[in-house]
């Protein structure tokens, strides 16, 4: 009888973490791959620092925003390399940074860090994505 009231919420909870598995899977593929050299507006570009539980908050964190709003606005988790034209281009400094662009592909906000107010402000800026993209 119990198990008829666990069921449901255990499959949707295998359904949920199969799809981010899959998403951190292919984000992993991708940054395995040539280095991006460029991202077209509206976008969100995550230049990923280590995995310390600060760094993976923030990934949780532009994980979920590319899941609500990924057909609307281009994501990219980048780790640092020195040969890749974006870390100059954007002069990354500091690792984790989240670059906001435009539609015009011009930059239009930043976010530098990890500690537990940089995620209260990045979780604010990724729940505004539309408003701050879309200017």
């Amino acid at each position: 009888m119990q198990l008829k009231h666990v069921a449901p919420g255990l499959l949707i909870l295998i359904i949920v973490g199969s799809m981010l598995g899959w998403k951190a899977w292919q984000q992993q593929s991708v940054s395995n791959a040539q280095p991006l050299t460029e991202v077209k507006g509206p976008a969100v570009i995550l230049f990923r620092g280590d995995n310390s539980p600060g760094c993976q908050a923030i990934h949780h964190l532009v994980d979920e925003a590319a899941v609500r709003h990924g057909k609307q606005i281009n994501f990219a988790q980048l780790d640092w390399s020195a040969d890749n034209p974006l870390i100059k281009q954007y002069q990354i400094r500091f690792l984790p940074t989240v670059i906001f662009i435009d539609q015009h592909d011009k930059e239009v906000g930043r976010i530098v860090g990890e500690s537990p107010a940089v995620q209260e402000k990045l979780g604010r800026a990724l729940t505004r994505l539309d408003d701050l993209l879309r200017q």
